[in-house]
């Protein structure tokens, strides 16, 4: 099992200097942002021309909405009071959306600096590689998972390895 944790810390280094997560998740969280600006914007945005709707039907100023609910806030509702309702749904989804678009805009941020292609997997070791002798040697906690049915099973050590031209690789336990 020393190997596949090995096997794990070799392709999160790789992985990490591909860049490839790091604009997978700039991807997936700059269209988490359109979705909230869109939820903001277009399904939060109000109308103040609108005509409220009772049941499928329009209503006229002079029409009274009966709404029936198990779960409280059923009762009869004035046109004017059918347009503040829905108003104020509609102001739910404004600060769904642009809060959903702000956290999407700073987790952005963060994955940009932390999956930097550039910064190096683990933290530098004071010794030098056995195999090449050169102080190139790198150190991570490392933890693989392997599920069966309802069970995961993890296998954590903190792996040791060298660059890819030389090729060491040890693994000691935490």
């Amino acid at each position: 099992m020393a190997q596949t944790v090995i096997d794990t810390a070799y392709n999160q280094r790789k992985r990490l200097q591909t860049g490839r997560s790091r604009t997978t998740a700039l991807v997936v969280l700059g269209l988490l942002v359109g979705l909230g600006l869109f939820l903001a914007l277009g399904v939060g945005k109000s109308d103040p021309n609108t005509v409220p709707t009772c049941d499928g039907h329009t209503m006229t100023r002079h029409s009274a909405c009966r709404i029936w609910s198990n779960h409280g806030g059923g009762g009869t509702y004035s046109y004017d009071e059918m347009i503040d309702r829905e108003e104020s749904s509609k102001g739910v989804w404004r600060i769904v959306g642009f809060g959903g678009a702000a956290l999407a805009a700073v987790l952005m941020v963060v994955s940009a600096t932390k999956l930097n292609p550039n910064r190096p997997w683990g933290t530098a070791v004071n010794a030098a590689c056995p195999r090449c002798r050169e102080l190139n040697l790198r150190e991570k906690v490392t933890v693989h998972s392997v599920t069966r049915g309802r069970t995961t099973h993890r296998y954590s050590g903190i792996v040791t390895l060298c660059t890819p031209a030389c090729g060491f690789a040890t693994i000691r336990q935490r």
